[in-house]
């Protein structure tokens, strides 16, 4: 995979008129050495005048159809060369593709380690702009590395994530270089943090997801953090308790989560997260539990939760289907994140708040006269529009309306009654909390650096 080919060299760099082939006869000219697949480096020379003449032309095609990879085309002393012996390193332009699917992501975030560990333990410093990295340098730094990739496939990369992962490797040393690191992804020490997490919210069900605790694609371990997650981090018996643990070692540096995005400038933006308290202001107005466009609590599902950054829109995403209850954040230009009803139901929990109920799809069906008497109580202490001035000419109402909308409007209902029942410090410390699960940046949630 990590070869040099005809059709590489054919290709142009990304947004030039320039093709690849340019840095094999720039390198002959100059007399530079080039990377070979045995992890050596070789000057060339062409094989003969005819070769020369075809490649300073960029006939391409027609070297590929006179010679392909049984002749050689270079020498090097007298030693021949054929092309598929040059090592396909980023110069050439890397592989294709921008990174978007789950192979190349997994791709990229290995291929992060690899150059933070080329940093660390190739150069001792950060990697110079436009550095010629050779397969021998890669060889040597994929030896501190724990990924679920292979070295070849991280050879592969394109120029662009070539260029990310020098710049994101350079500002990981900058911060942390007076430590002695393995960089992992996917190892036996991450799958140990994960399953802590696992264990943990299988019974606590404070997230969705793992990503929604901790987003970190990478860790950077030392050798006292590998015996913590041992001894100390995967013993951790709450999400509190993990927090505490985990962050013990973030501090020190031992046990780094690093969450990663595409880096398109040298200025890059380093923060830590989750790491303290949150000093986020978020502040509680008002709720919104019938639009003001409509006449009746009836005629919509949804309700808001009116923030000083926003709002938090509460309804069912399940079509006909009564599950997908949930939270999404509403910013000013863009969404903010989501909550779902497990994860909204501990941080009720944590703020001393009466969870919701769990069961709305049945009695959206089958209910009860509890139920509807908790319903229409909590819709009049709200003095929602268009409620009927009796429960049970509310009953009425509620049986022509479709179960979506009993589903839906009952849990949103009884989260807005929650609220209004709150002191003013309580509802904006409520508030904050589900603000910032939803913006993924929760006082619950793990710490992690990022860089992008």
């Amino acid at each position: 995979m990590a070869e040099l080919k005809f059709d590489d060299l054919d290709k142009v760099f990304k947004g030039t008129t320039t093709k690849r082939y340019t840095v094999l006869t720039e390198a002959i000219a100059k007399g530079n050495p080039l990377s070979m697949q045995d992890g050596t480096n070789k000057k060339l020379t062409y094989a003969d005048k005819t070769i020369e003449k075809l490649f300073k032309a960029g006939n391409i095609d027609k070297l590929k159809s006179d010679y392909g990879n049984k002749l050689p085309l270079f020498k090097s002393g007298s030693t021949d060369i054929k092309l598929n012996q040059i090592f396909k390193s980023p110069e050439f332009g890397g592989g294709s593709g921008s990174g978007g699917g789950a192979e190349e992501t997994a791709r990229n975030e290995s291929a992060q380690c690899l150059y933070a560990a080329l940093a660390w333990y190739v150069y001792g410093k950060k990697i110079p702009e436009n550095k010629k990295v050779t397969k021998s340098d890669f060889t040597k730094a994929y030896a501190k590395c724990s990924t679920t990739e292979t070295l070849e496939s991280m050879l592969d990369l394109p120029e662009d994530w070539h260029q990310s992962s020098i710049w994101g490797a350079n500002e990981l040393y900058g911060r942390y270089n007076g430590n002695t690191y393995t960089f992992h992804r996917g190892s036996s020490y991450v799958d140990k943090i994960e399953s802590a997490f696992k264990r943990i919210n299988k019974v606590e069900k404070a997230f969705g997801n793992l990503n929604k605790w901790s987003p970190a694609d990478i860790y950077m371990i030392t050798e006292k953090g590998k015996t913590a997650i041992d001894n100390d981090i995967s013993k951790a018996t709450t999400l509190g308790d993990l927090n505490t643990r985990m962050i013990k070692y973030f501090n020190t540096g031992d046990v780094v989560g690093v969450s990663l995005k595409k880096i398109g400038t040298s200025t890059v933006k380093f923060s830590k997260n989750n790491v303290e308290t949150n000093k986020i202001d978020v502040t509680y107005q008002s709720t919104q539990v019938v639009a003001e466009s409509k006449k009746s609590l009836f005629e919509s599902m949804d309700i808001y939760l009116v923030h000083n950054k926003g709002k938090i829109q509460f309804r069912s995403f399940g079509g006909s289907v009564l599950s997908g209850w949930q939270g999404e954040g509403k910013g000013t230009t863009a969404n903010q994140g989501k909550i779902s009803l497990g994860p909204l139901n501990f941080i009720l929990k944590q703020n001393g708040v009466k969870p919701l109920p769990e069961d709305s799809a049945t009695k959206a069906s089958t209910p009860s006269n509890t139920y509807f008497t908790e319903f229409y109580n909590a819709a009049k202490f709200l003095n929602a529009k268009g409620l009927a001035k009796t429960q049970k000419a509310f009953e009425a109402d509620w049986k022509v309306a479709d179960k979506p909308w009993r589903y839906s409007k009952y849990l949103g209902i009884l989260l807005a009654e929650r609220f209004a029942r709150l002191s003013v410090p309580k509802r904006h410390k409520l508030m904050t909390d589900i603000y910032l699960y939803s913006a993924s940046k929760s006082n619950f949630a793990g710490p992690y650096a990022k860089i992008e």
